[in-house]
């Protein structure tokens, strides 16, 4: 359970950092409270999620999972650039994740 917590927090980390794009350097301020709204929530998820996983664990998979929402929401949304290293290494962070749960 308290790895749905920690998925949806890394998710929030996800708008976030969208919503803090969007604001455009916080000067929209419909998105900059959105960026509040969501910043809270992540911290706020990450925060229940460490009363029963351990500490690095949950700061790994929050910051994993969050780097490779974002580059793949970029990648989709916002047409970045899709290279093989970056996809590779990309992967590579979804392994280490992986292997954070299983360990």
């Amino acid at each position: 359970m308290m790895w749905l917590v920690l998925i949806c927090a890394s998710f929030f980390e996800l708008a976030f950092t969208v919503c803090m794009k969007l604001s455009n350097g916080l000067k929209n301020v419909k998105f900059t409270v959105l960026t509040a709204i969501c910043s809270c929530a992540s911290i706020g998820l990450l925060s229940v999620a460490t009363k029963t996983l351990p500490l690095g664990v949950s700061y790994a998979v929050w910051t994993g999972l969050g780097a490779l929402f974002n580059v793949l929401f970029g990648i989709i949304v916002f047409k970045e650039s899709k290279s093989p290293k970056k996809l590779f290494f990309m992967a590579m962070v979804l392994l280490g994740v992986i292997g954070l749960r299983l360990a």
